[in-house]
């Protein structure tokens, strides 16, 4: 059994990382935001700032693995969260006190580095979204590169339930199915999504097998958010929403995560002999998830909502 430090368990892919890991291994959560209470592992209560005060904390600790779910640790979809320069800065300091303790590392990191035209990135796909947070993703990528040989680099887009008492993207947008509508969903821009839930378990493979280097980690299935709203409504037992009538799409998107950001995932599949979960296997296991209470048990809740 390994020890392992999430920091970030403020971010979807961190909490439900944390809570997945936590039945298999000693996990231990830092918040890079808002104070976070989750249902089966411990998180501290306290969130270092500066160089010294992290590396204090992993020495005292010990983890042997961390994983750092910062600014690449929540879905492309959503635009209330976008990296800044900031973001760079902290994942530095944590990169560097992982190293120093010698923890091994895991960096999950996002799709929306990259943009279209092209279809299912590869890992080394010039496509480069050209956006000032897609650098602050590929400095962070870089460093963790040069600073651990054995570090695991995931670039993905996981989606989950969200933390505390906030509402996330995924439940904001189950709120509005909820109410008939969905609004202006995009219909342009193009991902591939997977449960962050099944993410962990591929994660816990990609330890055993010694994996190390940059690995797409992601659904497989292309979907654009539109089209996930109306899958998800159907999954949910809601009606299919009311959509405004899309306009035909003259220019080709731009901007942090609002191209064509699917990623092919040969490479981890071929490393590890497994497929990757479809679009519906992940919405089916995220239904039972707010069937059975664990969505309530993230948000700190003991009610859930009239879905049934």
């Amino acid at each position: 059994m390994d020890k392992i430090l999430v920091a970030g368990v403020n971010t979807v892919v961190g909490a439900n990382l944390a809570e997945a890991l936590s039945g298999q291994h000693s996990v231990v959560g830092v918040s890079f935001g808002s104070k976070v209470h989750l249902p089966t592992c411990s998180t501290e209560s306290e969130t270092p700032r500066k160089s010294a005060a992290v590396l204090e904390m992993l020495q005292r600790l010990q983890p042997s693995r961390m994983i750092l779910c910062g600014a690449g640790a929540e879905s492309s979809w959503n635009e209330s969260q976008r990296p800044q320069s900031a973001d760079v800065s902290l994942s530095k300091v944590w990169i560097d006190a992982a190293h120093q303790v010698g923890c091994r590392l895991t960096l999950i990191s996002s799709d929306a580095i990259f943009t279209g035209p092209w279809m299912f990135h590869a890992e080394n796909s010039h496509s480069i979204c050209p956006s000032g947070e897609s650098k602050h993703l590929q400095q962070i990528e870089q460093y963790a590169t040069a600073k651990s040989a054995d570090a695991l680099i995931v670039r993905t887009h996981a989606i989950g339930w969200q933390a505390g008492s906030q509402h996330g993207w995924l439940e904001t947008l189950l709120t509005e199915l909820e109410r008939g509508t969905i609004g202006s969903v995009d219909f342009a821009r193009h991902g591939t999504p997977m449960l962050a839930s099944d993410l962990a378990d591929i994660l816990q493979k990609s330890w055993e097998s010694g994996l190390v280097g940059t690995h797409h980690i992601a659904g497989a299935e292309r979907i654009s958010p539109r089209e996930f709203a109306m899958r998800m409504a159907g999954h949910f037992r809601l009606p299919a929403p009311a959509t405004p009538i899309a306009g035909s799409l003259v220019d080709r998107s731009t901007g942090f995560g609002c191209g064509e950001t699917s990623l092919q995932t040969r490479k981890i599949r071929r490393a590890l002999g497994i497929p990757l979960p479809l679009l519906d296997e992940s919405l089916d296991r995220l239904y039972q998830q707010h069937l059975s209470g664990y969505r309530a048990r993230m948000s700190g809740q003991t009610a859930v909502s009239r879905v049934a």
